[in-house]
Formats: structure tokens, sequence, C-alpha cells
């Protein structure tokens, strides 16, 4: 527990830090607690000069003769790894393809991106940022067997890309694959340091675990990164509050709000700042827990306050409901950037 306290303690200050230093506006906020992907980068493409895409989206993916092996197939393997050692640009089609599969993407036109990606990687089957834009969608709409399939196969083409490692642990988790899928995501930040995302979605599992300080630590560590997380203030300021932090929780809910004002979360941030404002002015018996009070270590982990919104489960993980916008937030990565025709791979 003394232990416990310190790195609280450290962390509330290093939060409280961040918040004033956010402005608002900077992110979008997720609707069921994970972040499969972050945006970045400056389009590079026109902007869809029709009013929506085309329906009618095959069932399954079928970018070519490698889609019939099994993504740990060794003729698939193979094949796939010389296409990646091929460093000649990328098809005008696919490119043509892909870019507007990101527009649909963005604009929360899934099934419509869908069919897009999969015309890019018809095109051009060394594209796997294409198949890793899949894997979002399909892990977005829970159809999960799928999103496995479509992100092996972009990390047999790219092995290192943190928007495909963290989408993966983040199907792994929904499975019910703790171990494999906190690997994954430590594998996108051994990969990428300024990976924001995959801090969040280990503290929001560490949080699951009843690993409060940990969970606190990851989630510092996304903040750290990109300030502009309402997710992860959310969830810093409800554990703070949990442990009587009153004033720092205050400030972190309060800044979570303001960059996220629309986000599901918001209604019990406002209920729990509803309550730290009797305790802040005096209605509350309970003196707030200092913060450098130094108690036994390793004592129980208390609960989250009752009325919070408990970080999600395995069955609820995803970046989107189908039909709707994916849930991104601003970071270093590249997720959604379009791809200029003269780009090489």
């Amino acid at each position: 527990m003394l232990k416990r306290i310190i790195l609280i303690g450290t962390a509330a200050a290093v939060l409280v830090s961040l918040a004033g230093a956010c402005r608002p506006g900077s992110a979008a906020s997720l609707s069921d607690g994970w972040i499969l992907a972050q945006s970045g980068g400056e389009q590079l493409a026109p902007a869809p000069t029709e009013a929506s895409a085309p329906a009618g989206v095959p069932e399954a993916v079928q970018p070519g003769a490698e889609n019939e092996k099994a993504p740990g197939d060794p003729e698939m393997k193979t094949k796939a790894e010389a296409q990646a050692e091929d460093k000649r640009p990328y098809a005008d089609a696919a490119v043509k393809h892909y870019n507007r599969g990101v527009e649909l993407h963005q604009s929360g036109f899934l099934n419509q991106a869908i069919a897009e990606y999969r015309g890019a990687i018809e095109a051009d089957s060394r594209m796997e940022e294409a198949y890793s834009n899949l894997g979002l969608i399909y892990a977005a709409q829970r159809n999960y067997s799928k999103a496995v399939d479509a992100f092996n196969k972009a990390l047999v083409l790219k092995p290192g890309r943190p928007t495909t490692l963290n989408g993966l642990g983040t199907v792994l988790y929904a499975r019910g694959k703790v171990t494999e899928a906190m690997e994954k995501w430590r594998q996108a930040i051994a990969t990428d340091p300024n990976f924001a995302s995959a801090y969040y979605n280990i503290g929001n599992a560490l949080e699951n675990e009843k690993d409060y300080p940990a969970a606190l630590s990851a989630y510092v560590s996304a903040l750290r990164i990109n300030p502009g997380m309402a997710d992860a203030f959310y969830r810093s300021g409800t554990l703070l509050n949990r442990d009587k932090h009153s004033a720092q929780a205050n400030v972190l809910l309060s800044k979570a709000i303001e960059l996220a004002p629309e986000a599901d979360f918001v209604r019990d941030a406002k209920k729990q700042l509803s309550a730290l404002e009797g305790q802040l002015s005096g209605g509350s018996d309970e003196p707030e827990v200092k913060m450098n009070v130094l108690p036994p270590p390793n004592a129980g982990a208390e609960s989250p306050p009752q009325d919070a919104q408990a970080p999600q489960s395995p069955q609820n993980v995803g970046a989107a409901a189908s039909g709707a916008a994916p849930q991104t937030n601003k970071g270093a990565q590249d997720d959604f950037t379009f791809i200029q025709p003269s780009e090489t791979k």
C-alpha cells in the first residue's frame, strides 16, 4: 500500500498538470472504452464527390489467391513475405480504392469502406494498410474471426505495424485472451513508444483486473503522449475519486467532459463531480486522503465508486458500432493517412 499511495500521488500530480496543458476539442471520445486506432496526418486525396458510396459488399474478403490459405499457412506466408520485399509503388488503382476507403471509413460508412479496401487488395495484394483497416472495421463490428484474419494478413506483410498489433490485441482481449492481448499491446509500444492507444488499452485491461495503480500509470503514459484523450482523463479521475483524491479527481473528470462533452461517460462523470462538490465545499465529514500518507504495502484493493462506469468487458471491445463513425484519437499514428499514388510500400 505504501508503494501504491506513492504511485497514485505521483500520477495524480502529473495528470493534473496534463489536464491544465490540454485544450478542448483535441480528441474524440470512445463510446465503449477501448481504442482501436489513432488518426493523424493530412489528407492527401480529394474529398469524396458522391453523396454516398454504393452498397453491396461481398460477404468475405477475397483479395486474391493468398486469402484461400490460413494466416499461418507456410505457402501463404512465403508469398506474402515475397510481396513485402517488393518495393515498387502501389498500383494506382489500389491507391484510389484505399483512399476512397479511408474517406468512407472516417465518415462511418463501414460496409462501403470494406468494399473499397477489398478493391485495393484486389488491385495490389501488397497493401497491408488495407488489411489492417479491414481488421479495424471488423473489430468494430464485433466480427472477431474476420478481424483476426485481416490483422494476421497485415502482420505477415508488415510485422511491426503498431495499429495492427494494437487492433489484434483488442480482439484477443475480446476473446478472453488477456495474456496474448497484453503482449500485442506491448509489442505495439516497443515498435512505437508514442503509441498512446496501446497504453490506454493496457490501462483499461489492468483496471478490469483491479490493478488500479498500474492502470493509473498506464493512463498517465497515454496522456503524456496524447493529452487530448478524454477517456483516459475520465478513467483516471474515476480511479483517483475511488482513492479519495477529491481535488485531483475533480480536475480530471472536468477535463474529460471539456474534451468530449457528448461522450457516453459524461453522465457518470457529472454525477461524480456533483458528489465531489459536496466534499470539496466541506459538506462531507470524510476527509480527503493526503497523497503523502504511507499505509502498509499490498493492502487489499478497493472497488471503484459504485456508480462509476466500469471499463468495458471483453464482450464489449471495439472502436465503433456498425454504421457509426469510427472513433479515433489524434496521435502520432498514421492509421487513416491517405497514400499518394507515387508512394512506395
